[in-house]
């Protein structure tokens, strides 16, 4: 059985800290490859899918959208693992950043131009595979190149990065309409120019001092079991963020339909709210991610950070259990927002400070736990139509109170974590 100590960095193992400028643009491509993904994902695959379905609009989104994040779940590990295994002239990340989101334009435009549900479904699940190539290999550079005493505000703007993605995605489309392909083209042309510059400039460890590992099907897929028991810490993380994304999966995925079906909004119509709380969230989330992510690191502390976030992220939650206003949507995006900017910026520094195996598979167990991010995408929608159905349909109440309860229980799994204070 590994130690547990084994989760802990020594100070000889401490890369040197980066600048502000690494950081910058670190943010810069987080946030690129999100304005990619979570565009589509909020705003206009559910509109694509209510002018091509109508009468079964819920359904089809979160079919679509289920079997993608199934898709994502098993690419982003797997992806991740091949990024760990690569030692080209390029490095190890860079190949995959820059490829994966040059693949996932040629999905977006397919996207754009598809007339039918099943090459809809196809397109997205085709973007799900390219757009977790790009982020599993991105997101391992913080355990490849960041110290200890960064990863709390580099974990704060790489969170932070998908709220400001869905702030910019709605004011894109703000601009270029729904009408038409340039709703998916644009977001990901965006994406790709700031992954480049990222990519351009970013000082890759050289791959000639890591000892080559062949490609075997076989124990790639055995890589995959990291066993609860040798590392407790990973896992009650892993099942945090599993059950504080739910919540924020239900959110982010019936927040067009709760605008259009409770408050009364219409296609043509919901752009605007939804803009209004992208720009709300937005805000949130950058003040309350920067303070946070600062601030522990100079506490070096973790978890009453992700444990009183995800309480007030379910309070959030509970507000649109008793409300059908656009005020009180916008309140709950308020509280929500709030919660989750201190829970994105320090949750992430908690994981790495406990990833198993850091050096040799960074990639693919940030991939692992990006299942904790995915699962619920697919859960979700393919939950939420049974809370909906209470009481005859249309039950957004007990949608969002469901979600709430799940997000406290996220709270409380992170209190036996005993390797990070």
């Amino acid at each position: 059985m590994a130690s547990l100590n084994a989760n802990i960095d020594s100070d000889q193992t401490q890369p040197a800290q980066v600048s502000h400028g690494f950081m910058l643009r670190y943010l810069m491509a987080v946030l690129g490859i999100y304005l990619a993904v979570m565009t589509p994902v909020t705003i206009t695959l559910a509109i694509r899918v209510a002018t091509l379905a109508p009468d079964s609009k819920a359904s089809s989104l979160g079919f679509i959208l289920g079997v993608g994040a199934l898709v994502a779940m098993v690419a982003n590990p797997l992806l991740g693992q091949l990024s760990d295994l690569t030692r080209s002239r390029f490095g190890r990340r860079k190949p995959w950043v820059v490829g994966g989101m040059l693949v996932a334009i040629v999905a977006l435009l397919g996207l754009g131009s598809a007339s039918s549900l099943m090459v809809v479904a196809l397109y997205w699940w085709l973007t799900q595979i390219a757009i977790n190539a790009s982020l599993a290999a991105l997101v391992a550079v913080i355990p490849d190149r960041i110290p200890k005493q960064q990863r709390g505000r580099l974990s704060a703007l790489s969170g932070m990065s998908s709220n400001l993605a869905i702030f910019a995605g709605a004011a894109i489309i703000n601009v270029v309409g729904t009408g038409d392909i340039w709703m998916f083209v644009v977001p990901g042309v965006l994406g790709l120019a700031l992954v480049a510059v990222f990519a351009a400039f970013y000082p890759e460890p050289e791959v000639a001092d890591l000892p080559p590992r062949p490609f075997q099907p076989l124990a790639m897929l055995r890589n995959f079991l990291i066993n609860p028991r040798d590392y407790p810490d990973f896992s009650w993380a892993w099942l945090s963020r599993f059950l504080v994304q739910y919540g924020a999966s239900v959110m982010m995925t019936y927040q067009v339909y709760y605008l259009m079906d409770v408050v009364g909004f219409t296609n043509l119509t919901v752009g605007r709210p939804v803009f209004i709380a992208s720009l709300v969230m937005g805000g949130s989330i950058v003040v309350m991610s920067l303070i946070s992510g600062w601030l522990s690191d100079v506490l070096g502390r973790r978890k009453i950070f992700v444990f009183v976030a995800s309480l007030v992220y379910a309070a959030g939650l509970a507000l649109l259990v008793f409300g059908s206003s656009l005020s009180v949507f916008l309140a709950a995006i308020l509280v929500s927002s709030c919660g989750l900017g201190i829970y994105l910026a320090v949750d992430q520094a908690l994981v790495v400070d406990v990833l198993p195996s850091r050096a040799e598979d960074a990639a693919k167990n940030m991939g692992i736990f990006n299942i904790s991010n995915v699962a619920p995408q697919s859960l979700a929608p393919a939950t939420a139509p049974l809370f909906l159905a209470i009481g005859g349909g249309g039950n957004y109440s007990a949608l969002f109170c469901a979600a709430a309860v799940i997000a406290v229980l996220g709270a409380l799994a992170v209190i036996p974590i005993k390797g990070v204070r």
